[in-house]
């Protein structure tokens, strides 16, 4: 009884810490809102449920982002239906003083949705919530080189649709100028 006790204060100061974490993960990986809402919510579910089965509680922060990335799979396979990639499905998370600043939330969110997610999730995770390669490994269940490589991959490719959705032209390597 005691270590319910624990465990469930320990579920419920994970929430409160990372719930925030999650959800911006969920966010970017859905595009949407009320999407992301649901996903967390049911991470959150899934979580409670199966509390029982963490076997070491150092690793709860990692585990609800697994179960994150396995509800989102989940919704994925469940929905047949594609995004229409034309048109930015998100939602300003500030306020709209600057269409400049809109406009490019939509375009990053675009070039997001483009990605399919053993690239998107290293880099929502590493790069944009500051987990480190080893845990994202551990929470996605792949060796840290693949991880690595995912990531190198994914910004080159982020990098490329950014560029095409923004219309500009590519940099210039900077040896071409030294070799002239």
């Amino acid at each position: 009884m005691r270590n319910d006790d624990h465990r469930r204060r320990l579920y419920e100061q994970c929430v409160q810490e990372h719930a925030a974490a999650l959800y911006r993960v969920a966010f970017r990986l859905t595009g949407c809102h009320e999407s992301a809402n649901e996903l967390v919510q049911e991470t959150f579910l899934n979580a409670w449920k199966d509390l029982s089965k963490l076997k070491d509680d150092s690793k709860m922060r990692g585990w609800m982002f697994s179960i994150l990335r396995n509800q989102n799979s989940k919704v994925a396979r469940r929905t047949s239906r594609e995004r229409n990639l034309t048109t930015p499905m998100i939602e300003n998370l500030t306020d709209r003083s600057s269409q400049d600043h809109d406009e490019f939330r939509g375009q990053f969110q675009e070039a997001l949705d483009q990605l399919d997610d053993d690239h998107k999730l290293p880099l929502l995770l590493v790069s944009m919530e500051g987990h480190s390669v080893e845990a994202v490994a551990e929470v996605l269940g792949v060796p840290r080189g693949t991880i690595l490589s995912r990531l190198h991959r994914g910004r080159q490719k982020l990098k490329t649709i950014l560029t095409r959705v923004l219309g500009i032209e590519p940099e210039k390597d900077k040896c071409d100028d030294d070799r002239r």
